[in-house]
């Protein structure tokens, strides 16, 4: 019994969550995904896309009106870079000291990999000269 209790529990818990934000009927799901892979300035965590402070929607607003004046994905992140530095990308550049960034995950798994390559390669065999010495050790009396 307390089972299901506690199993209705986290159930009902589970449908109170807040569903993901889905864009609203006005603006074209272009301006959501730019604003995906924008940072909002005054919410941590949270991209454009998902807040709902005024610099966020403002930030969207931006968004569609220079994709109405026809302006690239990559100019309009120029633009918000411009404004706010390259802080509010999620996505860091690949250049410079973010590079490392994107290197050092790469080289720490190959670091792992050969790690447990060496760990679990089979081992060589001993020479039969120095298993027919041990065993000759081990059947001795000791002294």
């Amino acid at each position: 019994m307390r089972f299901l209790l506690l199993l209705a529990f986290l159930v009902l818990s589970a449908w109170a969550q807040e569903s993901p934000a889905s864009p609203p009927p006005d603006l074209p799901p272009e301006v959501f995904a730019i604003a995906r892979e924008l940072r909002c300035p005054v919410c941590q965590g949270e991209s454009a896309a998902e807040s709902n402070s005024g610099v966020a929607v403002e930030m969207r607003r931006i968004i569609a009106e220079m994709l109405q004046e026809g302006r690239t994905k990559e100019e309009i992140k120029a633009f918000f870079v411009d404004r706010y530095g390259e802080w509010i990308l999620y996505e860091p550049p690949r250049r410079g000291v973010t590079l490392w960034v994107w290197v050092l995950p790469v080289f720490g798994l190959v670091l792992l990999g050969l790690g447990l390559f060496a760990y679990f390669r089979p081992k060589k065999p001993l020479p039969p000269e120095l298993l027919e010495e041990a065993e000759r050790r081990l059947k001795e009396p000791p002294a």
